[in-house]
C-alpha cells in the first residue's frame, strides 16, 4: 500500500499542472451556488454532519477500515524539513536539446509543479536555453486561470454532481467524515463541496499534504518560468488547458476517483514518511542523473488486488501514457514549425521509459543532455 499511494501522490506532482492550485473558496462562487439551486439539488440537513464540530478524535471509531487512515491530532502540525533559504549548490536538472535534421530545435525540461525556493535560480545552462528560445510551452496557463473566475466555473463545473445525488451518496460515511475533517482542519471544508464528486476533494486534499510539506505551486519549475516569460514578454503557449486536466480527473470512473481518496487520505496520515520520499524525488531531480531518476519513477509497484492494479493502471494510462504521446506530438509539431520552443512539462513526461525524451530519440529525432 505504501508504495502504491506514494505513487499517485507524485504523479500528481510531476504530471499535473493545476496540483494544488485551487483556491481555499473555489465554490462557493455565486455562479456555483445558482448553478446548484437551479438543478434542485438542495442539501438534507437533517442528514447532513456539523463537521465543523466534528474531530478526528471523535470520529476515529467511525473512520473506514479500507482508508486505515488516522487523522493526525494536530492538522497544522508541519514534518521536520531541512529548507534552505538559499539556492541549492550544484543544481543540475535534466535539460534535453531535440533536434531534427534540419537543425531545428525544442528543448525538453521537466517541471515539479509544486517546489521550494531553494530550487532558484535555476542554473545557467538552463536559464541560457530559456532566454534564448523563442517561446515557452507548459502544460497549462495557470496564472490567467487564477485570475479568471469564468473559466475556474466552468473547470469546476466538470466535478458537479447533476443527477440530485451529492458525494455522501456516493462513498461511504466513514470516508466522507475522514476526509471532511482533513479538509475542516485546513479551513477548507464547506458543505457546498458535498456537491462536488471525489476527484475534487482528492486535489484539496493533496493541498493540505503540500501545506505541510511546505511545497508550493507557486514555487513550482514552471510557474516559475511563467513569470518569468511574463517578465520579459516571452511568447507563452498550452500544450494542453487546464480546462482538459480538470476533464480528465473528472471524467476518472467512480471507483478510481474513490480509490484515489482513500490514498489521498493515507497519505496524510502518514505525512512524515511522506515528505521523506518526496525530498528524496525533489534531491534526484536537482542531481539531474537521468538513470537513477528514471528507475525512481519507474518503481515496481506492489498491489494488494487485481482490482487496485486494474485502477493504478487506469490512472497512469490517463495521467502519463496517453498524454505523453500527445506531448511528444506537441513537441514534433513545435520542431517543424521552426521556432525555438522550451518546453516544460511535468518531469514524469519527459523522463524514463515512454517518455518524451525516449520517444523522440526513437522517431529519429538527435536528443541531447545538456549541462
Amino acid at each position: 500500500m505504501k508504495k502504491r499511494t506514494l505513487t499517485l501522490i507524485l504523479a500528481a506532482i510531476l504530471c499535473l499542472s493545476v496540483v494544488g492550485c485551487v483556491s481555499n473558496e473555489p465554490v462557493d462562487d455565486d455562479e456555483l451556488t445558482e448553478e446548484i439551486e437551479n438543478d434542485d439539488r438542495e442539501s438534507e440537513t437533517d442528514e447532513t454532519e456539523d463537521v465543523t464540530e466534528t474531530s478526528a478524535e471523535e470520529d476515529s471509531d467511525e473512520l473506514s477500515e479500507d482508508t486505515s487512515a488516522e487523522i493526525p491530532d494536530d492538522t497544522t502540525a508541519e514534518p521536520e524539513t531541512d529548507v534552505s533559504d538559499e539556492p541549492i549548490d550544484g543544481s543540475t536538472p535534466l535539460l534535453y536539446k531535440v533536434m531534427d535534421a534540419d537543425g531545428d530545435v525544442v528543448w525538453l525540461f521537466g517541471s515539479i509543479h509544486v517546489g521550494r525556493e531553494d530550487y532558484y535560480p535555476l542554473p545557467d545552462y538552463v536559464m541560457d536555453a530559456f532566454e534564448g528560445s523563442d517561446a515557452l510551452a507548459v502544460e497549462c496557463d495557470i496564472i490567467s486561470f487564477e485570475t479568471d473566475v469564468d473559466a475556474q466555473v466552468e473547470a469546476l463545473m466538470q466535478y458537479l454532481y447533476v443527477d440530485g445525488t451529492t458525494v455522501r451518496d456516493h462513498i461511504s460515511t466513514s470516508l466522507y467524515l475522514s476526509a471532511a475533517s482533513v479538509l475542516d482542519g485546513h479551513g477548507y471544508y464547506d458543505e457546498v463541496l458535498d456537491y462536488y464528486s471525489p476527484a475534487l476533494w482528492v486535489d484539496f486534499i493533496n493541498t493540505c499534504t503540500y501545506e505541510l510539506l511546505e511545497l508550493d505551486t507557486e514555487n513550482g519549475v514552471d510557474m516559475h518560468l511563467m513569470r518569468l516569460a511574463e517578465e520579459k514578454g516571452k511568447k507563452l503557449v498550452e500544450v494542453e488547458s487546464v480546462a482538459f486536466q480538470y476533464g480528465m480527473m473528472a471524467g476518472f470512473s467512480e471507483e478510481l476517483q474513490i480509490y484515489l481518496l482513500e490514498g489521498a487520505i493515507a497519505d496524510y496520515a502518514r505525512i512524515d514518511e511522506l515528505g521523506e520520499e518526496i525530498n528524496l524525488m525533489m534531491d534526484l531531480w536537482v542531481a539531474g542523473d537521468e538513470k537513477a531518476f528514471a528507475e525512481y519513477l519507474d518503481m515496481e509497484i506492489e498491489f494488494e488486488s487485481e482490482d487496485e492494479k486494474r485502477l493504478y493502471e487506469e490512472y497512469t494510462k490517463a495521467m502519463e501514457d496517453d498524454r505523453n504521446v500527445t506531448m511528444t506530438e506537441f513537441a514534433v509539431q513545435a520542431l517543424e514549425s521552426g521556432d525555438e520552443m522550451f518546453i516544460c512539462v511535468g518531469a514524469a513526461h519527459v523522463v524514463g521509459e515512454g517518455g518524451m525524451a525516449e520517444m523522440l530519440r526513437e522517431a529519429g529525432y538527435t536528443v541531447e543532455i545538456v549541462r
